[in-house]
């Protein structure tokens, strides 16, 4: 591929729904990522697509266009490569006290399956997808961005989006561009009942429990602040499970599957870095969405694409720039 119109810095959900969106958009792209598409943060989600009560009040909005999305983002997927995303609605169930409040259908997806088909759908579409390919430098003329140094070399763009998730911040530092986050480090685990089945995701203050469409129950999720290690530690899953159990008795019986561990941007206020970098003309930025990165991402995909065909974003952005905080572009 000569010049993409697009670069994208980072192929998580985030980044793999961005290069699938502008790709929709008559837009040629092409991802990097310092891994495997869809590992990091994205492959250890749990996919609820709940809007949580205690969101910033500024990120309703944005949830609540990318609940209205996603029907017409997994059948899109579907139709295009014939593989599913997990999408499921089930009533979601909140225990306080000692009954069980129960909200309207809402929907999930199994994060491992929807990032599968984004790249499949994205290849079909003709984007590039460079794996492996971690970025150590972005480069400008004055104040146009130009490209990305990385070791397999320069990497051009017209416009450039960094949606690289916790290494987001290094690649912004490198010409000057300050942002906060902290990551999180988060632990679940899944489980199959032998007999019976949940039917519906539950959670409380400490945990919640999520079915999926191929039988596992998810268990997450520890939060530990400043910690960027992937391990899982016995003692985490002791807490998940002893407090999984007290939630739903019947998992007590449960045969274990596997347990992993991703590491999440969170930033000082609790809102992502959505829009452009102000001062330096065509370049995006994409990140700190801690836990909301799968609820978020065909909004986040959808305002960004806005911004960079230059039309009107269909959320205000002003809430989420990079400078709201006092972030200094140099």
């Amino acid at each position: 591929m000569t010049r993409p119109d697009v670069l994208i810095i980072g192929a998580g959900m985030i980044g793999l729904t961005l290069g699938y969106e502008l790709l929709k958009r008559g837009q040629t792209v092409r991802l990097l990522d310092q891994s495997t598409a869809g590992q990091g943060a994205t492959r250890a989600a749990a996919g609820m697509l709940a809007t949580d009560e205690e969101l910033p009040e500024p990120l309703h909005e944005l949830a609540a266009l990318s609940r209205t999305l996603y029907p017409e983002l997994v059948r899109q997927l579907l139709d295009e490569t014939g593989l599913g995303s997990g999408y499921l609605e089930q009533p979601f169930c909140l225990h306080r006290g000692n009954q069980f409040l129960t909200f309207e259908q809402v929907g999930q997806i199994d994060s491992r399956l929807v990032t599968q088909a984004l790249r499949s759908a994205i290849e079909r579409r003709g984007g590039v997808m460079e794996e492996d390919t971690s970025v150590s430098q972005l480069v400008r003329d004055k104040q146009r961005i130009i490209g990305a140094e990385t070791n397999r070399g320069l990497r051009t763009g017209r416009q450039i989006i960094v949606a690289s998730g916790r290494g987001s911040e290094a690649v912004l530092r490198s010409i000057g561009i300050t942002i906060d986050t902290c990551p999180v480090k988060g632990e679940c685990l899944s489980v199959r009942l032998m007999t019976g089945c949940l039917d519906r995701t539950l959670f409380n203050e400490q945990i919640y429990l999520v079915p999926k469409a191929d039988g596992r129950i998810i268990i997450g999720a520890t939060e530990r602040s400043g910690d960027e290690s992937t391990t899982v530690s016995l003692d985490s899953i002791r807490l998940l499970v002893n407090q999984a159990i007290r939630l739903y008795p019947p998992l007590a019986e449960a045969v274990f599957v596997e347990a992993w561990a991703g590491v999440r941007p969170q930033t000082g206020d609790g809102l992502p870095y959505l829009g452009p970098v102000d001062g330096i003309e065509g370049l995006f930025v994409a990140t700190g969405h801690h836990r909301h990165g799968i609820l978020l991402a065909p909004a986040t995909a959808t305002v960004l694409a806005d911004c960079i065909m230059g039309q009107k974003p269909k959320v205000m952005l002003g809430a989420f720039s990079h400078q709201r905080q006092g972030e200094k572009t140099k």
